[in-house]
């Protein structure tokens, strides 16, 4: 995702591989020494950590163990508390859950104190959104 726009965005690691999450061993040392951690396993890191996903960048696919291919996506800020992950066979899957999206924000619209006519318009924008969204997450 470009952000010459300036739109706030933030970036999850995945992985884009059969096989599940995980990281080779000089990937995993370097996290737990930038981290002053002790973790065995890559699969309890938080995607949305800074140091994992500057390691996925810079270390490229040394990064990953024998079963992973981890690839970070990049999404608009005002996504981050409506992602929507999938898993088949560890071949995980990020997107934005646009429909929990719109509900959440239908729901603070109707309870705020504003005309009906400014909630009706506020809901209208949200669904031009949502059909204006695009297809690419």
């Amino acid at each position: 995702m470009s952000n010459i726009d300036r739109t706030p965005t933030f970036k999850v690691v995945y992985n884009n591989r059969y096989g599940g999450f995980g990281m080779a061993k000089n990937g995993l040392e370097e996290y737990n020494r930038r981290t002053s951690q002790k973790l065995t396993y890559a699969d309890v890191i938080d995607r949305s950590d800074p140091i994992l996903i500057e390691l996925v960048e810079t270390m490229g696919k040394n990064v990953n163990d024998e079963n992973s291919r981890l690839a970070i996506k990049e999404f608009p800020m005002k996504y981050k508390s409506f992602l929507k992950w999938g898993d088949y066979d560890g071949n995980e899957s990020v997107n934005i859950d646009y429909d929990k999206y719109l509900i959440h924000h239908i729901r603070e619209i109707k309870d705020e104190m504003i005309s009906s006519y400014e909630k009706i318009a506020r809901i209208d924008q949200l669904y031009e959104e949502y059909d204006s969204r695009p297809k690419s997450y």
